[in-house]
């Protein structure tokens, strides 16, 4: 089905567009009106736009999260877009050569790499040969604010000599082949695991520079792991994290308050982040709130009914309804 701006609409929540598909004198108005719908900057075209060549096909989950394979010929996305609400967004380079333009600097970036930046940041990205590029783009709510601080987030890249980012990154290339094929409701593994993956990555990178110290960021970065690997442990307390990490509580206080946080409320905050990505995902429907609750170490489930309330503006079970009611639609 064609829509207004040229895209071809499969189902509710996938499009396309192909630059084949239109007379050359429209091309790069339909192009343009792509990267509008995908919030890109302007674009800048290495040998005029009579030769350039470009494809996107773009899936929407119900949670909100946005995947786009882009490949094309040699251009440069170059600026900002204003008018859209603070996000995430990732890219994973697939095929390609690349530079990274940001605050007079230049970074050549390759194939595999993985760049990364808030939305509404005023950078380049040159793509100087024939090109394919994931793009995700991640709403605020899936990235809560009170772990990661939008002010101290920059735009960056992962490196690839990380286990755990070798696996991650071949997820998203697994996705990106299969995204004209996949049905957007079956991705909240996906989902939950792009969101786990970035909190867990930039929560320590949005904190250098509080910390001052490489080597107390890593060790917060450590801790942080340990208490993460351990949330579902309701014993879990300062002093057990202490005695395992082989360092005084007074220490582990310390790297907290340094990065504007206290040991207590990072535990609760990542365990309401565990119970709600369970919440809402139907693989988990046959457990009740009370058991999602204590599987993630609390003990009470009223009062994880109060403090998820708080922090997520709505009940348990009211946010295990609408994830439902969006799943449906």
């Amino acid at each position: 089905m064609q829509s207004g701006l040229g895209l071809e609409y499969i189902g509710m929540t996938n499009w396309k567009i192909s630059t084949d598909t239109c007379p050359r004198s429209d091309r790069a108005n339909l192009w343009q009106r792509a990267m509008d719908q995908l919030y890109m900057p302007a674009c800048i075209y290495a040998e005029g736009f009579e030769a350039f060549h470009g494809d996107v096909a773009c899936l929407n989950t119900p949670m909100g999260v946005e995947f786009a394979r882009i490949s094309g010929s040699p251009f440069k996305i170059s600026g900002k877009s204003e008018d859209q609400p603070y996000s995430m967004w990732l890219a994973l380079l697939l095929e390609g050569d690349f530079a990274l333009h940001y605050q007079g600097l230049s970074l050549q970036v390759e194939a595999g790499d993985l760049i990364y930046a808030p939305t509404g940041v005023d950078m380049s990205l040159s793509m100087a040969s024939d090109f394919t590029v994931l793009y995700i783009k991640i709403p605020q709510d899936m990235l809560h604010s009170r772990l990661l601080n939008p002010s101290l987030i920059d735009v960056g890249y992962i490196p690839r000599d990380q286990a755990a980012y070798r696996v991650f990154t071949s997820m998203l290339e697994s996705l990106s082949q299969h995204l004209d094929e996949i049905d957007a409701t079956l991705l909240r593994p996906v989902e939950i695991a792009i969101s786990e993956f970035l909190i867990t990555t930039l929560i320590q990178q949005s904190k250098v520079q509080e910390f001052g110290s490489t080597a107390k960021m890593l060790h917060f970065r450590r801790i942080c792991q340990h208490i993460d690997n351990h949330l579902s442990d309701p014993a879990l307390s300062l002093g057990t994290v202490a005695d395992q990490c082989h360092v005084s509580a007074r220490y582990v206080q310390k790297l907290f308050e340094t990065s504007g946080d206290s040991f207590v409320h990072y535990v609760r905050i990542r365990r309401l982040e565990r119970c709600r990505c369970e919440l809402g995902n139907p693989e988990y429907d046959h457990l009740s709130v009370s058991d999602i609750c204590f599987r993630w170490g609390f003990n009470d489930a009223a009062h994880f009914s109060r403090v998820f309330r708080k922090a997520f503006g709505m009940t348990p079970r009211e946010y295990r309804r609408k994830s439902s009611a969006a799943l449906a639609s």
